[in-house]
């Protein structure tokens, strides 16, 4: 057992959770904008920034893990990494401007939510197509060429039908399990058999990448999806899996279960983990940091969830005591402030010529 691993991929493993979660929301923007906007906002406004830094803390934790091995994968899928990065600004440019700044005519809060949604979505699918090929080598191993030797081929990557699975797969539960994260049972019913059919199609594609890839270990993630698919549908249990601390927890549990197909070998099974892992002094300095500042990143997000969800409260109690104002209304009122200025420029000028 590789203690490191297993706790650099717990955190991978909840960083993952959060941004599934995002894309679910995203799959939720694009399609049931009107119908489910206000649950989704509640949601995402606080949380997009706390995916980006367990994001971080994961990156972070990952270089003290592996300090040999970031650097060739950095450069083996660079244009991978530079696609992601370009698309998470593009994500968080796009939210940021929906919720602070002044949307006028044609740039409206829907336009920038739905862009902040499908950056959200490309930079999934570019995230889903690294894993792949770590998981199978795809793309890495084209052609007999060894593990880490030549840069990732999108075109090699694709002549796999794993591939494709692959995606598609993990991208129909996401918008199977759109509905229970959200809580829109008018969707339930139609979407969540989506679901069912991604998990199937994920295990066809670890089958077709390799049946060792295949093992006892794969029950357990696609027991857990077709429970809470159950759960929901159930009227009386319907609440449980819609508690989105219940469901992240539950998403991070079958994230983790799905560490065999990477550990103790990746790309292909060309390349052994351990054989990768710091060891010496680095490892109670990598223990004490990971524990230490998971722990005080860990508080520092429920303050700052807890304090973004009281403001949000506050400024939407405040909108509804402001009173709606016609379009009348609001030039009669521009129209009396023009003339009282206009008449204490005349008293000044009065004053003056005196």
């Amino acid at each position: 057992m590789n203690l490191i691993f297993e706790t650099n991929y717990a955190i991978f493993s909840i960083f993952a959770a959060l941004l599934i979660s995002e894309i679910v929301a995203s799959v939720v923007l694009l399609l049931f904008y009107d119908a489910a906007k206000s649950k989704v906002l509640e949601y995402v406004v606080p949380i997009w920034e706390v995916t980006g830094t367990f994001a971080a803390f994961w990156v972070v934790t990952g270089d003290m893990a592996y300090p040999t091995l970031l650097i060739p994968v950095a450069t083996i899928f660079g244009a991978l990494i530079i696609i992601f990065l370009i698309t998470l600004v593009a994500r968080n440019s796009t939210i940021v401007f929906a919720e602070f700044i002044i949307k006028k005519r044609w740039l409206d809060a829907r336009k920038l939510y739905q862009a902040y949604a499908i950056s959200t979505l490309l930079l999934g699918i570019t995230a889903l197509i690294l894993l792949s090929s770590l998981v199978s080598g795809a793309g890495v191993l084209s052609n007999g060429a060894s593990a880490l030797s030549t840069p990732f081929n999108i075109f090699a990557w694709a002549s796999k039908s794993g591939s494709w699975l692959f995606v598609a797969g993990t991208l129909l539960i996401g918008v199977g399990i759109a509905p229970i994260f959200f809580d829109i049972r008018p969707f339930a019913k139609k979407f969540i058999p989506l679901a069912v059919v991604g998990v199937l199609v994920s295990i066809g594609a670890y089958y077709l990448y390799s049946s060792t890839l295949v093992g006892g270990f794969i029950a357990i993630p696609a027991l857990l999806t077709l429970v809470v698919a159950g759960l929901y549908l159930w009227k009386s249990t319907a609440h449980i899996v819609a508690n989105k601390a219940v469901f992240l927890a539950v998403l991070s549990i079958i994230i983790f279960s799905l560490q065999p197909l990477i550990y103790p070998k990746f790309i292909g099974q060309a390349l052994s983990i351990d054989s990768f892992t710091t060891s010496g002094p680095m490892v109670p300095v990598f223990y004490v940091t990971t524990w230490v500042g998971g722990a005080i990143l860990a508080v520092m997000i429920g303050v700052y969830l807890v304090v973004a969800t009281r403001q949000k409260r506050m400024f939407s109690s405040g909108e509804e005591k402001i009173p709606s104002i016609s379009r009348e209304e609001k030039a009669q009122n521009l129209n009396f402030i023009a003339y009282k200025i206009k008449a204490t420029l005349v008293k000044i000028h009065q004053g003056r010529s005196k």
